[in-house]
């Protein structure tokens, strides 16, 4: 009979089964992980990750919820670091670009593939933290279009914004930027052309 885990080591071995998973789930897919190849490169036993999780699919879901709450926390630090909206948003855009840079794993679980059925307990979780990556996004393009600054309907402009990172990152991530121009060359004009297409007026000049 396995000794009773203390809390610690219960929490240190769920981490390094997740930071394996998601480099699995990014090289494989969802279908082409299996258990089995999560404990080999773990070096334990194929049945000790039952001990952790239920399944597969709570795994994938485990790995995602990770990936949503670093992606959250990084989003919050940049919509903290700019009191003014516009500049904000130039902190939000950098922040999600440099998230998909320095993690390409998590970013492609977390965005391109796609995620088995959760139960509700499961779902809620995963739903809050994403929206804990939506909503700063949301809520400075609403104060733009309150102030007069942007014009147009708040959340088809946050919309318009994550499309156009989104983009940009898969491009990036896909190795398809190859005409003259990296990811590093097209931030800051993606920034100006999405804040020159939202402008309510040119600064500066009254109504």
């Amino acid at each position: 009979m396995p000794r009773a885990l203390t809390v610690q080591e219960i929490e240190d071995f769920r981490s390094d089964l997740i930071e394996v998973a998601k480099d699995l789930f990014a090289e494989r897919g969802f279908d082409g992980v299996t258990l089995r190849a999560i404990a080999s490169e773990l070096g334990c036993s194929p049945m000790t990750p039952y001990r952790y999780f239920e399944n597969k699919d709570a795994i994938f879901v485990a790995v995602q919820t990770e990936g949503f709450r670093i992606f959250g926390a990084r989003v919050a630090a940049a919509a903290q670091s700019e009191a003014d909206p516009l500049e904000r948003l130039r902190a939000l855009s950098r922040a999600y670009l440099a998230f998909a840079l320095e993690e390409p794993a998590l970013y492609r679980v977390m965005f391109q593939l796609e995620r088995p059925d959760m139960d509700l307990l499961a779902e809620e979780q995963h739903r809050q933290s994403v929206e804990s990556t939506w909503h700063p996004l949301l809520e400075t393009l609403t104060e733009l279009v309150a102030s007069g600054v942007f014009e147009g309907d708040p959340l088809t402009l946050a919309h318009l914004c994550w499309v156009d990172l989104h983009g940009l990152v898969t491009l990036h991530l896909a190795g398809r930027l190859k005409f003259e121009r990296s990811l590093q060359d097209l931030v800051d004009p993606l920034f100006e052309a999405r804040v020159r297409a939202s402008l309510a007026r040119p600064q500066g000049v009254p109504r």
